[in-house]
């Protein structure tokens, strides 16, 4: 079976972190996307979960899968997913906002 291309479109939602030292500060998560391109054996359906991961020391996280859809000018299937652990940890919201591995997309 052929690897596949395809860029994952994350959604997390809005969380609340608190910093030792610092205020507590909600982070509004709903106008933007974490983008990021993998290889997987085949196109996700909806409902499917996928095990990913985070900045440069790999933390582990699950998102399931929404929707999959054909992009023409990416090429490739944009796979859209949810976050799955409700409430979302600080250390995963980090190592996907300031790891290189995934973009944050503003939807605005």
């Amino acid at each position: 079976m052929a690897i596949q291309h395809v860029q994952i479109n994350l959604k997390i939602r809005s969380l609340t972190v608190r910093p030792p030292n610092e205020p507590v500060r909600r982070i509004d998560n709903s106008t933007v996307r974490f983008t990021r391109i993998v290889e997987l054996p085949a196109i996700p359906k909806a409902g499917e979960v996928l095990d990913m991961t985070a900045g440069a020391a790999n933390v582990p996280f699950t998102c399931t899968v929404t929707r999959a859809d054909w992009d023409d000018r990416e090429n490739m299937f944009i796979v859209s997913c949810a976050y799955t652990r409700t409430p979302m940890l600080a250390d995963d919201y980090w190592a996907l906002a300031e790891g290189s591995d995934w973009t944050m997309k503003s939807l605005i």
